[in-house]
């Protein structure tokens, strides 16, 4: 359990983040994880299917969860004097959900739907392609959501076993943040989540991730309105990894900073901004290192501009990546950078959900012990840093390329 003091507004935010995602499952059960998310919102026998929900909106809160890769999270935001309804919230469904057959196969039909909605999504379906391809043994490479056919043969019974497996005490972390002093925080919520049974500590996924010989590629090709897009992938470490600060650099210079989700996204005076938005090739471009618990990927993409070939971006983006692996940034670039990253990195925290949300991902993925120590080590990142971390996985024996081709 980890907890912060916030005094931004008379709120508390509770986070439970369970270890287990798309990374712990296997065959024939992928996309298990994110079904037994929704799943979660269907009801305890204290608390009745839609009981959650209207206790939750008639105190204002925010609420949701997602699921990852790595993790399955739920949150609430709520007034202060209602913490206490909070906490027994979740460590009630933390041991006692009501996982019905009828509302089994009712979800069921709702996610096959949110599937069939991501398909037409030009960028998720290449990217799913691309991790399928770039992980030959690791889970990674299945994705989230799971396939189709794997959605309508889940059973009740599968998905009971995967919560009672998961989802207890010593599987979670119990992040909170507010207005109170943490101490009184963490109290409350030891008292809430302390009394559940424990259950026998699930097996880490045992499918490292062998060395990879040399570049992947792969084409999807879908009719629709969809622009070309263009993926670029290189294998990148865990974020445990010393590397991992100068690699969340990285991708600001490459592409700029957001507040938003992360150090990822456009920004005017980033190298690949300059390189194919300034110059007409492409309308939209993003680099993403995303701190995992397992070594991931470090993401280029592109959005063509109609008139630009998927062969020519390629290449402007392989000379970008490859020039800023052997050139460290220049003082003034890197001040520029260094200023995004850290204000992205300051303003994400800035709201109590935020705060919460962030500490959760850090202390998850082994990040950082704390807000605190991320940003001091994000401080400490150098130019030589961002270049040496470019150098180390910016090869074609890790890359694995992607194109979105649209059909007429």
């Amino acid at each position: 359990m980890y907890a912060l003091e916030a005094r931004h507004a008379p709120v508390v935010s509770l986070w439970v983040w369970y270890h287990v995602g798309g990374r712990n499952e296997v065959p024939g059960t992928t996309g298990m994880s994110h079904f037994l998310e929704h799943m979660l919102f269907k009801g305890t026998p204290a608390h009745p299917k839609g009981d959650i929900d209207r206790l939750l909106a008639r105190y204002g809160a925010l609420w949701n969860a997602f699921t990852s890769e790595d993790v399955t999270c739920y949150f609430e935001t709520v007034p202060r004097d209602r913490y206490a309804t909070a906490l027994e919230l979740e460590a009630d469904r933390m041991r006692n959900a009501a996982i019905s057959l009828e509302e089994t196969e009712a979800e069921r039909n709702v996610i096959v739907s949110e599937r069939e909605g991501l398909e037409n999504d030009a960028s998720f379906l290449l990217g799913e392609q691309l991790q399928a391809v770039a992980f030959s043994r690791h889970p990674y490479g299945q994705g989230v959501i799971g396939s189709k056919d794997e959605i309508k043969l889940m059973t009740r019974e599968g998905l009971y076993a995967h919560y009672r497996r998961h989802y207890a005490p010593n599987n979670a972390y119990v992040i909170v943040a507010g207005d109170s002093g943490a101490d009184e925080l963490l109290e409350r919520a030891a008292a809430a989540f302390g009394p559940l049974d424990a259950e026998t500590p699930t097996e880490p996924p045992k499918a490292p991730e062998p060395p990879q010989y040399g570049e992947k590629r792969v084409i999807v090709r879908r009719s629709g309105g969809a622009l070309p897009i263009i993926q670029i992938a290189h294998h990148s470490p865990r974020a445990t990894d010393g590397r991992a600060a100068a690699l969340t650099a990285l991708s600001v210079a490459l592409a700029g900073a957001t507040a938003g989700g992360g150090e990822s996204a456009s920004g005017r005076s980033s190298r690949l901004y300059r390189a194919l938005i300034d110059t007409g090739l492409a309308t939209d471009v993003d680099a993403s290192y995303t701190l995992m618990k397992d070594p991931y990927l470090f993401v280029v993409e592109a959005t063509l501009r109609p008139g630009s070939t998927h062969e020519n971006v390629e290449r402007v983006i392989q000379e970008e990546l490859t020039r800023i692996a052997r050139e460290p940034l220049s003082d003034e670039e890197f001040a520029r950078v260094r200023r995004q990253m850290l204000s992205a990195s300051a303003f994400m925290t800035d709201t109590i959900t935020w705060r919460a949300f962030r500490a959760g991902q850090l202390l998850a993925t082994g990040a950082a012990r704390s807000l605190g120590e991320w940003y001091e080590k994000t401080a400490a990142v150098t130019a030589e840093d961002v270049r040496a971390a470019a150098e180390s996985i910016f090869h074609e024996k890790s890359r694995t390329v992607g194109w979105f081709v649209p059909e007429s």
